[in-house]
């Protein structure tokens, strides 16, 4: 089951009429862990993989009482370093290949976004630690299905104070329409606009592949990115409308990523909720711990530098298993830590005014972001292409094809830019507008369907 097949909508709704028709107080702890167990089974791909992840969560639970019962720092790295590993050991990455049975792990899905919950829940447990951990919450909120394939990453607090809210929460005409707009905006930017994105991406990485053809080259990386957005952003807007109909707000995942000015405000907009996880969890410490190695103020900026590269480093490595996640988050670590120590320096030199008098102007922020966003562009190039894929094109191309693509590349995004940074999210709608927006989509969706059957139907996030 994918969440734009028939199966998840009659999933949707038949778990929509057994968490509201029986009596309220029986869906915090019975109706909805049920759905979430229900969905486990029909995503999965076999029913070794839905016993890995009940395992997975047996052993969070296990080390997240260990480590609420005995807190201090050793506790709470090993608890760490056990949750990590045993992650890596499902997920089956290519350096840890040497665990005993790695090669009969089989198949699961949402794994890395189940890390993510287990690692908050268990830094914030350990440093304030509850009254009482119920197992159902806990199972509950690392399953969550409308989180569980790709997110979006809720906090524990924010998901236990709703789910208490569930027993009080009443299905009204406005919750319906606002989950309806959103779940059909999903479904357009997913079947229309990311299908179409997909074809063109896909045409011009067999063109790229055939031959050096540097054009195509370049605007695949691009068309790829624009596809990664619809595919993703309409995921997003199917599980946020549709947890509404369970009193569940999601937090948003992206803010207009399109209208980001560098490397690092575009992961300020782009998946919001792993960014904000990361620099929680992963950059704060790490430039802590930095500074309090060096402390003289002028290594401050070379702490937050080093931390930036950790950072995206491992934002790179959470993505995929092979080796060619590694090459991108050692791409997406250089990305963030020039972007960080080139904004900073400039701003020194210049002093606050000259900066902001230089930065707001367009004949410095139209090559400025077209800059960032060819460097994106190539930075997430290993989504997409193996190691071989990528030795391959280095081969056929050379250093001098490949700076011709990305030249390519950067001069079309010199002449995008200035039209869509002024692009704005439109304000509310009133309903009839939105209504007839819904129609529109709807009819488009119907539209291209006949027109251009889709071949594909697996979201491309599943991977991740």
């Amino acid at each position: 089951m994918t969440i734009v097949s028939l199966n998840f909508l009659a999933f949707l709704l038949g778990a929509v009429a057994c968490f509201h028709l029986p009596p309220p107080e029986w869906r915090p702890g019975l109706l909805f862990p049920a759905t979430c167990l229900v969905f486990l089974v029909l995503v999965s791909p076999s029913a070794a993989g839905v016993a890995a992840l009940l395992g997975f969560f047996a052993m969070v639970w296990l080390l997240l009482e260990m480590a609420i019962r005995n807190p201090g720092r050793h506790a709470l790295a090993g608890v760490l370093a056990a949750v990590l590993l045993g992650f890596g050991w499902l997920k089956g990455y290519e350096f840890l290949r040497f665990l005993p049975l790695s090669s009969a792990v089989p198949a699961t899905i949402g794994l890395s976004y189940i890390l993510i919950r287990s690692i908050q829940l268990v830094f914030d447990s350990v440093e304030t630690p509850p009254a009482r951990l119920n197992p159902v919450t806990v199972f509950s909120f690392l399953m969550a299905w409308p989180c569980l394939v790709s997110g979006p990453i809720q906090r524990y607090q924010d998901f236990e104070r709703q789910l208490a809210g569930m027993t009080t929460f009443r299905l009204g005409r406005e919750v319906v329409l606002r989950a309806m707009e959103r779940i059909i905006r999903g479904y357009f930017f997913v079947c229309v606009m990311g299908d179409a994105t997909r074809g063109l991406w896909l045409g011009l990485k067999a063109i790229a592949f055939d031959g050096p053809h540097p054009l195509a080259l370049g605007v695949s990386q691009a068309a790829f990115l624009f596809h990664l957005f619809f595919d993703f952003a309409g995921y997003t807007e199917i599980v946020i409308g549709a947890g509404y109909l369970f009193g569940l707000t999601l937090p948003e995942n992206f803010n207009q990523p399109f209208r980001a000015r560098s490397f690092l405000e575009f992961w300020n907009r782009w998946h919001m909720t792993m960014s904000g996880f990361f620099k929680t969890y992963v950059f704060n410490p790490a430039a802590l711990a930095l500074t309090r190695i060096t402390p003289s103020p002028a290594w401050t900026i070379v702490c937050a530098t080093a931390a930036f590269f950790a950072t995206f480093f491992l934002v790179g490595l959470w993505h995929g298993t092979t080796w060619a996640f590694v090459i991108c988050g050692l791409m997406l670590g250089l990305g963030a830590s020039v972007n960080y120590a080139y904004t900073t320096r400039l701003r020194a030199v210049l002093g606050r005014t000259r900066y902001d008098r230089l930065t707001s102007r367009l004949l410095y922020i139209a090559p400025a972001t077209a800059f960032a966003f060819t460097y994106l562009c190539l930075s997430i190039t290993p989504l997409w292409m193996t190691v071989d894929e990528l030795s391959a094109t280095l081969g056929r191309y050379g250093p001098a094809g490949l700076v011709l693509a990305e030249g390519v590349l950067f001069l079309v995004l010199l002449v995008t830019i200035p039209w869509w940074l002024k692009q704005d999210r439109a304000k509310r709608r009133p309903l009839w507008l939105s209504c007839t927006l819904m129609g529109a989509q709807l009819a488009a969706i119907q539209l291209y369907g006949f027109l251009f059957p889709a071949t594909g139907g697996q979201f491309f996030y599943e991977q991740f």
